[in-house]
């Protein structure tokens, strides 16, 4: 299984045009995304193959119970809906929401829970040996979107919070509480109480 700076990228068997997304997710936001998944054998709750299994989709893991993490599930949801055409998006699915075709979401009530943890995007099986080389520009956007505000979201992508995954388990997420002591020791407040 490959690594990509360090986060558990499951690409193996994935078509290319996924990989590349997949890839572009993880030079970008190593810091805020934990792992990112792709080809897995499973089929749908009425037993045809899901996109994961024939390597047409993958999944971002992130916490939309976590603010920061929310807000970047959040700007991907919405950008794998605007940008549907060009990235080849057959439906996404993120915090109980779910855009088929590039339309406007709606509530999901589908197999898989609520997607709280994690964004589902799968593609069209259309030439996916081809990668979207647009979507390094259109994840630039979003990092620079995610970035403004104030709220600690730039502080997270230059690393002050660390890696979202554990460097010893890279398939294991860190608490926020582990986080916070490795901002607090980055900022050189290693014991303080903020």
């Amino acid at each position: 299984m490959p690594y990509i700076n360090g986060m558990l990228v499951q690409s193996d068997g994935s078509r290319p045009h996924v990989v590349y997304i997949m890839r572009v997710l993880a030079e970008t936001f190593p810091n805020v995304i934990w792992k990112i998944g792709g080809k897995v054998p499973r089929t749908t709750a009425g037993g045809g193959f899901s996109a994961h299994s024939v390597g047409r989709a993958c999944d971002i893991y992130l916490d939309a119970n976590e603010r920061l993490d929310k807000k970047l599930g959040d700007l991907l949801f919405n950008l794998f809906i605007t940008e549907a055409v060009p990235l080849k998006v057959d439906h996404t699915i993120w915090d109980t929401r779910w855009s088929d075709d590039g339309g406007a979401p709606t509530t999901y009530t589908g197999s898989g829970g609520p997607h709280k943890n994690h964004v589902h995007v799968a593609f069209k099986d259309d030439r996916l040996n081809d990668q979207p080389l647009v979507f390094d520009r259109m994840c630039a956007t979003v990092a620079a979107t995610y970035s403004l505000g104030g709220d600690g979201a730039a502080d997270r992508m230059d690393g002050l919070w660390g890696k979202a995954f554990d460097p010893k388990h890279p398939n294991a997420r860190l608490s926020m509480a582990q986080r916070k002591k490795i901002l607090l020791k980055n900022m050189g407040m290693e014991g303080s109480d903020l």
